[in-house]
């Protein structure tokens, strides 16, 4: 819910802007817990308004709306101001410090998030509570939305599709653009950045505003950036003078080819008629160019002849209308989108700066319409929600190569989600029903496969259902568990895929005879909070049936590995450990800890993209201050990464047998530090942060780096940001 709600006990307002990074159990800056203000009331079952406070944030991509302490669900919020101070310039990096939470990278321009260890299909982006696709079968298909662009990020953790459907088996991340300011002609921020490691500037601007009836609110952001610079260690290839070196990189130092540029908007004009409804309509697009390093000999030189890209071009538009009326005491909040994704990639070895080469393009058109009804106590229960959605998508592939097909894809579904305290416990249970269909089809297909030629429609029909609760055992400590199904229907591409897929340096081919990916998630959650300590400590298993992989066959063409989709039952179990302690008024210590393991349950080979144990430990630093060095603010963490082997079958996974390079990784350490404060100049207040990531410029491999094969991982950078309000 955007803006006012009222809901049983949770009354929130939520201002434009808030910086905090927030535990799933609390949503509040440690100073407004110190100072005591600012900060609205939230009384849980058995416990009375005066006993525990919340800060005035509302998630939305939660069954229910309300606070995150009221969620049985595992939910976590990230705030604009948090994003753009550590100088975040994707969506992984904006999200991969909370704990169970990691990102998949690729230089500076791809970071695509891993919750519980479940990336890609199995993880349901949003946008603004509906859900988006990116063509994300690809492992370096990056969610076209810019941070810059967004208010908070809402991260779910575990089965989502009650709310959301297929894709949200492992989770849910809501991206909530920057909301209308009704009642103020203008506000907005001005932002600027440079990052010394590739050479990268950030210029945007957003504003917001209206009259009280009519709003609006806007935004543009340009990202230019050059190459990624490694550590520059010494490089062996062709194959080495000895047998010790033959894990060593390719490449490192500065890394051709992992350049990109990006201009990104986002537009909304709003209207609020006589009788309290809001009424929005919304345009945004996200438009990017660039190059990746691709892996020897991948291209069309000798190896010797050095390094060689892949050019890359991606667009991506979306139109929204949206509506929030009550009526009937009811809630209603309908929502029409419209959403254009465009991909298109050259052949390996073809760069951007060459143009596009017709190689690979595919498109799709994506209409949903989802209405979804909030009430409050009905039928003995407190009050919940139920809805209806519909997406059709069409799809079309021109390139010279099938890597994906052209077909369609249509989901039917309802669902319901409701809520009942009983003393000290609070319940919450939802049902859905999803009809999904999805058809490849030659005449949408340039070039298809003899498979998408001989192709029939595959359909699925799924229930998924959740039962969660928050039982209080004292003010400060409580106990949440869930139990979820999820499911997720196989792709257009995991079906009919058929052909050189140049970002992994393989030759994929598709299975028509998947079954539906259907998953039991269970966790257990411990959650203490109060005015100076913040703690959680979680459990958790998923069970997915049919769950698909990527299996090598053992064979080559133009002597890459065929890669064959196949299903076997997986299992992944982990559990989560995140505290936060105010030392007193101006210092706050950190820890997040997660361990995640999954495995097939046929051979119990580990599955793919599993990120590495690791453990973080961090402090901030905000004293008091009067005068011109206003605000100011440190930080410093510590992370530890465990070594990690490379899964059978997994992107890449081919380098641990290659005379170079490593699939595998070894453990390392990173540190970052940050600093900033908020001086007055003229009159106006300017927000300035330094952020410097692996300050100690290490020499290492990142696990999720898609690059680690053959690269080294970016060494150190520095973040300088200035944001100007207005």
């Amino acid at each position: 819910m955007r803006g006012n709600y009222q809901y049983g006990p949770v009354a929130v307002q939520r201002p434009w802007r808030r910086s905090a990074v927030c535990l799933a159990l609390l949503c509040v800056p440690a100073s407004a817990w110190a100072a005591g203000n600012d900060v609205d009331t939230l009384a849980l079952p058995g416990q009375g308004a005066e006993q525990q406070e919340l800060g005035p944030i509302s998630v939305t991509g939660a069954p229910l709306p309300g606070s995150p302490l009221s969620q049985a669900a595992d939910v976590d919020v990230v705030e604009s101001d948090a994003i753009e101070a550590k100088g975040a310039s994707n969506l992984g990096e904006a999200v991969e410090d909370l704990a169970g939470v990691d990102s998949i990278s690729t230089g500076n321009s791809v970071g695509k998030p891993v919750i519980r260890g479940l990336s890609g299909e199995r993880i349901k982006i949003l946008s603004d509570g509906v859900g988006v696709d990116h063509q994300q079968f690809g492992v370096r298909h990056m969610p076209t939305t810019d941070t810059f662009l967004v208010d908070r990020v809402e991260v779910v953790r575990g089965a989502s599709s009650v709310l959301y459907g297929s894709s949200a088996l492992g989770g849910a991340i809501n991206l909530l653009p920057p909301e209308i300011d009704w009642d103020t002609p203008i506000e907005g921020e001005a932002l600027t950045r440079y990052s010394t490691n590739n050479d990268q500037w950030d210029t945007g601007i957003k504003a917001t505003g209206g009259n009280g009836r009519f709003g609006y609110a806007a935004g543009l952001i340009r990202r230019s950036a050059g190459d990624i610079e490694t550590p520059d260690e010494s490089t062996y290839f062709p194959p080495p003078p000895a047998e010790r070196y033959r894990d060593a990189p390719a490449y490192t130092g500065k890394l051709g080819y992992t350049d990109f540029d990006q201009v990104n908007g986002d537009f909304a004009l709003g209207y609020r008629d006589d009788d309290g409804g809001e009424w929005t309509a919304r345009y945004s697009r996200f438009n990017d160019e660039h190059n990746f390093l691709l892996p020897p000999p991948a291209g069309t030189r000798p190896p010797s002849e050095g390094e060689e890209g892949i050019g890359q071009y991606i667009d991506n538009e979306q139109v929204e209308l949206a509506g929030n009326k009550q009526a009937g005491g009811i809630t209603w909040k309908p929502k029409l989108v419209w959403q254009n994704n465009r991909r298109r990639s050259n052949a390996a070895g073809t760069a951007r700066a060459a143009g596009f080469d017709n190689a690979i393009d595919i498109e799709f058109d994506q209409y949903t319409a989802r209405l979804e009804g909030q009430h409050g106590p009905v039928l003995g229960l407190d009050g919940g929600t139920v809805g209806i959605e519909y997406v059709t998508k069409d799809q079309v592939s021109r390139g010279t190569t099938q890597l994906s097909p052209g077909g369609t894809v249509d989901d039917a579904a309802i669902f319901a989600f409701e809520e009942k305290g009983i003393g000290d416990l609070l319940l919450q249970a939802g049902l859905r029903y999803d009809h999904h269909e999805v058809e490849g089809k030659a005449s949408k297909t340039a070039n298809p496969s003899q498979s998408v030629i001989d192709a029939e429609k595959q359909t699925y029909d799924v229930i998924t259902g959740s039962l969660g609760g928050i039982y209080s055992l004292t003010r400060q400590l409580s106990v949440a568990a869930n139990v979820g199904r999820g499911f997720r229907a196989p792709s257009l591409f995991e079906l009919y895929v058929a052909g050189q897929h140049g970002g992994v340096a393989a030759f994929q081919q598709g299975n028509a005879d998947l079954d539906e990916e259907t998953s039991l998630n269970t966790d257990l959650s411990l959650r203490w909070a109060s005015d100076t300590l913040r703690a959680k400590a979680t459990v958790y298993r998923n069970a997915i049936d049919d769950y698909i992989f990527l299996q090598d066959t053992g064979r080559a063409v133009n002597g890459l590995p065929v890669l064959e989709n196949a299903q076997a039952d997986a299992v992944l179990t982990g559990a989560e450990l995140s505290i936060e302690k105010d030392v007193n008024t101006w210092m706050t210590l950190s820890l997040a800890a997660e361990t995640v393991h999954g495995e097939r349950r046929d051979n119990d080979d580990e599955l793919p993209l599993l990120p590495a144990d690791n453990v973080r430990v961090g402090a901030q630093f905000k004293p008091a201050s009067e005068g011109w060095l206003r605000d100011p603010r440190a930080s410093v963490s510590v992370r530890y990464y465990a070594s990690k082997d490379a899964a059978p079958g997994e992107p890449f996974a081919q380098f641990d047998n290659a005379p170079f390079g490593s699939a595998s990784t070894d453990d390392y350490y990173l540190v970052d530090l940050g600093a900033g404060f908020s001086p007055q100049i003229g009159g106006q207040t300017v927000h300035l942060d330094m952020a410097i990531h692996n300050l100690l410029d290490e020499d290492y491999r990142g696990f999720l780096d898609t690059y680690k094969g053959y690269a080294l991982s970016p060494g150190r950078d520095v973040r300088l940001t200035a944001r100007l309000p207005f």
